[in-house]
């Protein structure tokens, strides 16, 4: 029924907008008790006041942040990431061949007859090989422990 288009012409109309009035104000009486309930339990918080403050300052905060700035920062370190990928994976290639050499060497060695003596050129060249590889294996290690230490510690630097 359209309240405001028509007036009410007999009684029983009238009966029904007055009821209709009535649970209105019931509606807003409600509304008006809940509100009051909500606000006095706002402010009986004590910890209110100090929470609406954090919540002005990381407003702030976040309003004047330089997202170029983090986004610059995250690609420096996406590339030193990709960086020490490439690195590790040449280094890993780079172990792994000269174990297979060294893995062939011993098999031709296996494959002699075993009443053949083994010649000191060859016992000095695989001693050599190993010692080779060992240092060249520790200098890889070092390097890539110090390239770790060294973006851990980027890592851990607050950026200003």
């Amino acid at each position: 029924m359209g309240w405001f288009r028509k007036t009410p012409k007999n009684a029983e109309e009238l009966a029904q907008v007055k009821q209709e009035m009535d649970k209105l104000r019931e509606a807003m009486d409600r509304h008006d008790a809940q509100a009051t309930a909500l606000t006095n339990t706002l402010s009986s918080q004590p910890d209110l006041p100090a929470l609406i403050g954090r919540i002005d300052a990381l407003d702030t905060t976040l309003g004047s942040r330089d997202d170029a700035a983090v986004t610059a920062q995250l690609d420096e370190i996406s590339k030193r990431l990709d960086d020490l990928d490439a690195r590790i994976t040449s280094v890993s290639t780079e172990l792994a061949n000269q174990i297979s050499e060294l893995g062939g060497e011993i098999d031709t060695l296996q494959k002699r007859a075993e009443a053949e003596p083994m010649a000191d050129e060859v016992a000095d060249l695989l001693r050599d090989s190993q010692e080779r590889l060992a240092s060249e294996q520790a200098r890889y290690q070092i390097a890539f422990r110090e390239d770790l230490a060294r973006l851990a510690e980027q890592l851990k630097r607050p950026r200003s």
